[in-house]
């Protein structure tokens, strides 16, 4: 597999820093133990990592994306599983638009506490409060899970888009179930996963952007995952951690979310 380090925040809107995100992540990995208990596998040597350096991406976002692409285009040539490492939401289009060229019919779950559907926020298309109306325009058939926050635009927006949302309140009683559900109408179809950290609730992740109360929490999230491991995953990312100073379990967390959804899919 190959791992990507996006540090891009060019649009974030409240609180800057999560360019240095991936950075973090990437740091606490080490610290891991690398054997899951509940697999029973150590999944690294299953499916060996390799991690790229983190790249310089232009400030502007379409063009941060472009770049992201081209670094990541000739490792899905070779067959590598993609897990991308933000940075904020915007990331994600680049592995996104990748595969969608290569599946007209993938489908797309997104963990988070916001809907990102405007279709243009602060003057910007490729703002992270518009990644999810961009990758509906890529074709893809979105799944949305965990949100609690959104404006009256994107309210209307889902009212009419048709797309599927489970909203935080729903997910807190069965994330397994919802997990369940998004199987069942995904089919056979693959499927790729993109993970705010913002989804989760703040109790859990403090170092986000916008913390929003009413998340997930960190079994919810594996349950979730669980269930979306037996689909035809091609590659998923985790993104928009806001590293805290003297506050390290937000990126312990994530590197633990990385490592134990590989273990899901590998195991």
């Amino acid at each position: 597999m190959v791992i990507l380090p996006a540090p891009y925040d060019g649009t974030t809107s409240y609180v800057p820093g999560t360019r240095f995100g991936p950075r973090r992540i990437i740091e606490a990995s080490p610290y891991l133990e690398f054997y899951d208990e509940e697999t029973e596998t150590e999944v690294y040597r299953r499916a060996p990592f390799l991690t790229l350096p983190e790249p310089e991406l232009p400030l502007a976002a379409e063009d941060a994306v472009h770049t992201l692409k081209e670094i990541l285009r000739p490792h899905l040539a070779r067959g590598l599983f993609p897990v991308t490492l933000g940075g904020e939401h915007t990331v994600s289009l680049a592995p996104l638009s990748l595969f969608a060229e290569r599946h007209p019919d993938l489908c797309l779950v997104q963990i988070d506490a916001h809907a990102d559907l405007r279709d243009v926020y602060q003057g910007s298309r490729f703002s992270h409060a518009c990644v999810m109306r961009r990758a509906l325009e890529l074709g893809v058939r979105l799944f949305q899970v965990g949100l609690r926050a959104l404006s009256r635009e994107e309210a209307e927006f889902i009212r009419t888009s048709g797309h599927r949302v489970f909203w935080a309140r729903e997910a807190l009683k069965d994330p397994a179930g919802v997990g369940k559900s998004i199987l069942k109408e995904i089919g056979g179809a693959p499927v790729y996963v993109t993970i705010d950290l913002d989804g989760l609730d703040p109790s859990e992740v403090p170092g986000v952007g916008t913390p929003e109360p009413g998340g997930l929490r960190w079994y919810d999230v594996l349950d979730l995952l669980r269930e979306l491991s037996r689909a035809k995953v091609v590659g998923f990312d985790v993104v928009e951690l806001l590293p805290l100073a003297h506050e390290h379990r937000s990126e312990f967390l994530a590197a633990r979310l990385v490592y134990k959804f590989l273990s899901y899919l590998f195991s």
